[in-house]
C-alpha cells in the first residue's frame, strides 16, 4: 500500500479531472489509486439538527449514498476499476492529511478549485494540502485533461530540487511529454554591486551563468537517463524567482 496515489473528489468538474490523472500515474507507477471524499462535518451538524434523526444515523446514511455517488462518479469518467473507496465525515483538510498518512501515501492527486472558483489561487482545501500534506500534492485544473506534454520543474540544486526532477519526469506523457528544467537567478554582482565586487569584470556574470548551465545540464542529462524523457534545461535572470517560473 505505500506509495499508492489518492485521489480526492468534491464532484467539481477540476476533481474528475484529477480521477483521470490520478488514475494515469499510478497506473505508469504500477501502484494502487484510493478515490476519496470528505464530507464536511459542519454540514452534518447542520443536517442533522434538521431531521427527526440522531447524529449517528445521519452520518451512516450519508456516508452510504456517497460512496454510492462515489462509485457512480467513478464509473461515469471511466475509471470504474478503481474500488479503494473511501468516505469520511470531518474537515476536509484534516482527514486528506490523515488519510494519506494512514495509507503511506505518495501523492495526493485533487482539483485546484473546488465547487466555487473564486479568484485566481487554489481552493481552500488544496491550497491546504499543498502546505501541510504529508505527500507530494498535484493540483489539476478543468481545462487539462490530457497527459502532461510539458513539465516545468523549478531547479534550485537543493536535495529536494532533485526530488522535483524525478518526479516531474515521471509526470511527463510517455509518448513525446518533454520536460524543462528551470532555474532562475538574481544577478549576484548587481546584487552585492554596493560593496564594488564585479564591477571591475563585466565577464564574472557571463561564467557565472555558465556554470549555472554546466551544472543544471547534468541534471538534465541524468533524468532523460533515468526517465526516458526529453529533458532539457533553462536559465532564467530574473529575481523574483516565483514569478519567472510562472511566467515562463
Amino acid at each position: 500500500m505505500a506509495g499508492d496515489v489518492i485521489v480526492a473528489t468534491d464532484f467539481s468538474p477540476s476533481a474528475r479531472v484529477a480521477i483521470g490523472h490520478a488514475a494515469r500515474i499510478a497506473g505508469d507507477r504500477g501502484v494502487r489509486v484510493h478515490a476519496a471524499t470528505v464530507v464536511d462535518s459542519d454540514h452534518i451538524a447542520t443536517l442533522a439538527s434538521s431531521v427527526p434523526l440522531t447524529r449517528d444515523e445521519v452520518e451512516k446514511q450519508v456516508v452510504e449514498r456517497t460512496r454510492m455517488l462515489l462509485a457512480q462518479e467513478l464509473q461515469d469518467v471511466g475509471q470504474a476499476q478503481i474500488t479503494d473507496l473511501h468516505v469520511v465525515i470531518g474537515p476536509p483538510g484534516d482527514e486528506l492529511e490523515d488519510l494519506c498518512e494512514r495509507l503511506e501515501a505518495r501523492l495526493l492527486v485533487l482539483g485546484y478549485h473546488g465547487r466555487t472558483e473564486r479568484g485566481r489561487g487554489p481552493g481552500t482545501v488544496a491550497g491546504r494540502c499543498v502546505r501541510h500534506a504529508p505527500c507530494d500534492v498535484l493540483l489539476t485544473r478543468r481545462s487539462h485533461t490530457r497527459a502532461f506534454r510539458r513539465v516545468v520543474a523549478g531547479v534550485d540544486f537543493s536535495e529536494s530540487g532533485r526530488e522535483v526532477v524525478r518526479v516531474a519526469s515521471g509526470m511527463a506523457d510517455r509518448s513525446g511529454g518533454e520536460v524543462v528544467l528551470l532555474h532562475a537567478h538574481a544577478n549576484p554582482f548587481d546584487a552585492l554591486g554596493y560593496t564594488g565586487f564585479g564591477l571591475d569584470d563585466p565577464h564574472k556574470y557571463d561564467d557565472f551563468t555558465e556554470e549555472i548551465r554546466r551544472d543544471l545540464e547534468k541534471v538534465a542529462a541524468e533524468a532523460r537517463a533515468e526517465s526516458g524523457r526529453m529533458v532539457r534545461a533553462e536559465v532564467l535572470l530574473d529575481a523574483h524567482y516565483g514569478r519567472a517560473i510562472a511566467g515562463w
